[in-house]
């Protein structure tokens, strides 16, 4: 009896193991690249070790690695693979070259690139672009640019076109002027974990156009410039970021609609320039649908202006020491809800905040209200 017992797990067996198969291979592969391929080493002393990043980039394919040891490597690079690239350490290993007009430092033609533990410098060019994605190769996706130093000086730090599903995460920007991050068409992007220092002015820290569905947090922007503008922005959430010493931290326009702004702490020296409008945060050219929530605006001239957009929700922010904490111009009923916000004070009755019906209007023409203002301000964490 146990003889019968065994030949039948036998037969199972073999029946088991030619079926398998055939429902393996019904698998579909994944399009991406795998995550494993042949390492390329640069610099260093090991044989056969490439002396130029590009040179074994050229030798690379989709899923390998190329690992960059220690040091100043004066070259401009095209990435049209698929791969990792490596540096030793993000503060030892540069890269850097004298960027022509309308050239880059490092350009990337394909998806799935991840680029990590560099510094990078342009040299000399206010067109120069550190790093740039070609428009001509169509939608890039997958791309992750983190942990690097980008040292702009008077150039154009990272410019993205058409991307998708793309993170930028704990780098830190250092430029004079020019934008830091410029992003146009993409969707499903992350911003987050990153040091913006700008040290003079004359640009924008992160300009972002035509976006969709991304999301940009926990970064710090310390400047003189406009810390973060969306143009044509949708379904984008901006938050727990940190704000510091701009001409205005947050401008929102071109119709931006149904974005939100949530918990970031938007500040300024404690002596307010009288010479400079300076703006928390600007909603102009028909925004709508926009949630403005548990904020800290604090030294600024104006803590919150509205330009002819609608259908804004104000609530539960602190407004601290700005010389008008709130006001708004429009030409049309516009939608906008003002609750729970703390203005400077404990208030026992609503909070009053004026408008203009237009840009040129010296006197307060219009009034909303904040019916239920909070007695006390609300607390978030504070990044530095």
């Amino acid at each position: 009896m146990k003889r019968k017992w065994l030949a039948v797990g036998i037969i199972l067996l073999f029946i088991g193991t030619g079926i398998i198969p055939s429902v393996a291979q019904s698998i579909e592969k994944p399009s991406q690249p795998a995550s494993r391929g042949d390492w390329l080493y640069v610099g260093g002393s090991g044989p056969g070790n490439y002396s130029k990043i590009q040179d074994a980039i050229n030798d690379s394919h989709d899923g390998d690695t190329v690992f960059v040891y220690s040091g100043l490597y004066t070259e401009t690079i095209v990435i049209p693979t698929a791969i990792r690239l490596i540096g030793e350490s993000k503060n030892t290993t540069r890269i850097t070259a004298k960027i022509l007009s309308g050239e880059a430092l490092i350009s990337l033609s394909s998806s799935y690139v991840t680029i990590s533990g560099f510094t990078f410098y342009g040299i000399d060019s206010e067109d120069s672009v550190i790093l740039n994605t070609a428009y001509h190769y169509g939608k890039l996706r997958n791309i992750t640019i983190s942990d690097n130093i980008f040292n702009g000086t008077i150039a154009n730090v990272m410019f993205f076109y058409r991307c998708e599903f793309c993170n930028f995460a704990q780098n830190t920007f250092l430029s004079e002027h020019g934008f830091g991050i410029w992003m146009y068409d993409c969707s499903n992007c992350t911003i987050t974990n990153n040091r913006i220092n700008c040290v003079r002015g004359y640009g924008f820290d992160i300009y972002l156009s035509d976006i969709s569905y991304c999301i940009i947090s926990n970064n710090s922007i310390i400047s003189h410039n406009i810390g973060l503008t969306l143009e044509h922005a949708s379904f984008t959430t901006i938050s727990n970021n940190y704000f510091y010493n701009n001409t205005r931290a947050i401008a929102m326009e071109g119709s931006s609609f149904h974005n939100s702004i949530l918990s970031n702490y938007i500040d300024n020296p404690p002596k307010i320039d009288t010479r400079y409008q300076s703006i928390g945060i600007l909603f102009t050219d028909f925004c709508s649908g926009i949630q403005v929530e548990r904020n800290i605006i604090r030294h600024w001239n104006i803590g919150i202006m509205i330009e002819d957009s609608y259908n804004i929700n104000i609530s539960m922010n602190t407004f601290l020491k700005n010389i008008i904490h709130a006001r708004f111009y429009q030409k049309f009923i516009s939608g906008t809800t003002w609750n729970q916000n703390f203005w400077g004070r404990p208030r026992l009755f609503p909070k009053p905040i004026f408008g203009m019906d237009n840009s040129f209007a010296i006197l307060p023409r219009m009034i909303q209200f904040d019916w239920h203002p909070a007695k006390e301000p609300y607390d978030i964490t504070r990044m530095t």
